[in-house]
């Protein structure tokens, strides 16, 4: 689907897409009522707005929509209320081929409720969120998942001390495989692969920072940035690298300013936005950046570990060449700072791997704020890349 204009826009042939397993999104998924403005308007006054719609909201849920028009097999995991709202949100996740049987639903709560003001003028979203204490997951319903059915999990970030158990659960899903990226020696068995584990810190809430330490991969905002006193991009890498798993990938968005990355070798990569000619929409622009570079790397991922598991086969000893570079051990120096002994399952990033990763993901996210909500974003990314 949209991976066949991963060349146009990368520059490279795609990994392979065949028997991909699913991404799994953990987070909120709420009814966000979008109202359109000509301009934002002024407190105490009365205007006619342009349009009017319903469209499913929360960032993990609006990351699992993305990950489907992209053509990646998905699926969500957050707690749902059984009043009417949530209705229209499981017809909408049918309807992008979301997975959601695993979401517990929570009776006599209501749904939670974003009111969303675009301004057509500035392309400014406002977002006022009413959440009426619909009960965060735990993980007692993430126990429940078959880990075996995924290759990456990705943790909206909320509800820290049951993410980290959520996280550490995963950890122990990995160590049992009893088998590591960087070991050649060993082959992993039929549809068991190291989970990797991705999150997103968006929200200004200093405590967030605690999941640093177990994630293989980290998405900062920001606004989460902002709040830690950090102005730039290559501020927020420096500095949030030390709080992180050793050998972690970081990753940082700053909207028209593009979005800047670092290896788990510590290489600083950077990729210039790509913005439509007419800003219409910039919600959701954030989580559609994260839905694109997470559909690049699971993708990448699954070609290493093939690409391994073939040489393996063939007793070679010839290592996985990702890139034109010449191939060159990698120094991954041990954080002793932080709670989790683990190091990140990341063998398959490299430098080229996170720029066309980061430089799709900027073009996926600017096509998206050129039209309203996600439907036609995969025809948008064909029609200017033919």
């Amino acid at each position: 689907m949209i991976s066949s204009l991963y060349k146009k826009i990368v520059g490279t042939s795609p990994p392979p897409e065949p028997d991909v397993p699913k991404i799994l999104c953990v987070g909120v998924n709420c009814l966000d009522i979008v109202t359109v403005c000509k301009e934002f308007p002024l407190e105490d006054s009365e205007q006619r707005c342009l349009e009017q719609r319903w469209q499913r909201g929360g960032n993990a849920s609006n990351t699992c929509t993305v990950l489907s028009l992209l053509g990646s097999s998905c699926e969500f995991l957050g707690s749902l209320s059984s009043d009417q709202h949530v209705i229209f949100l499981e017809d909408d996740m049918r309807k992008h081929k979301i997975d959601f049987s695993h979401c517990p639903i929570i009776d006599g709560v209501g749904c939670p409720m974003s009111t969303v003001i675009l301004s057509i003028a500035t392309g400014s979203r406002t977002i006022l969120h009413f959440n009426p204490n619909l009960p965060e997951l735990l993980l007692k319903d993430f126990e429940k998942l078959n880990l075996e059915d995924y290759s990456w999990i990705h943790f909206e970030g909320r509800n820290v001390s049951e993410v980290i158990c959520m996280m550490q659960y995963v950890e122990s899903y990995n160590n049992s495989l009893n088998t590591c990226q960087s070991d050649d020696s060993v082959k992993l068995e039929t549809n068991r692969i190291p989970i990797t584990i991705s999150v997103e810190l968006e929200k200004p809430k200093p405590e967030l920072v605690d999941l640093l330490p177990y994630a293989d991969v980290a998405f900062i905002a920001r606004d989460f940035a902002h709040s830690k006193g950090f102005d730039n991009m290559s501020e927020t890498l420096r500095n949030i690298g030390e709080e992180a798993k050793s050998g972690a990938t970081i990753i940082c968005a700053w909207s028209e300013w593009g979005a800047m990355g670092r290896t788990p070798d510590s290489m600083i990569v950077q990729s210039p936005s790509f913005p439509p000619n007419q800003i219409i929409d910039t919600l959701g622009a954030g989580d559609t950046f994260n839905a694109a570079t997470l559909y690049y790397l699971n993708m990448v991922k699954t070609s290493f570990i093939k690409k391994r598991e073939e040489e393996e086969s063939h007793k070679t000893k010839e290592t996985f060449e990702e890139s034109s570079e010449t191939d060159k051990k990698r120094e991954i120096k041990q954080n002793t700072n932080i709670e989790s002994t683990e190091c990140s399952r990341t063998e398959f990033i490299n430098a080229n791997v996170l720029q066309g990763a980061i430089n799709f993901a900027c073009h996926v996210a600017g096509a998206k704020i050129g039209l309203r909500g996600y439907d036609g974003l995969e025809k948008i990314l064909r029609d200017l890349y033919k």
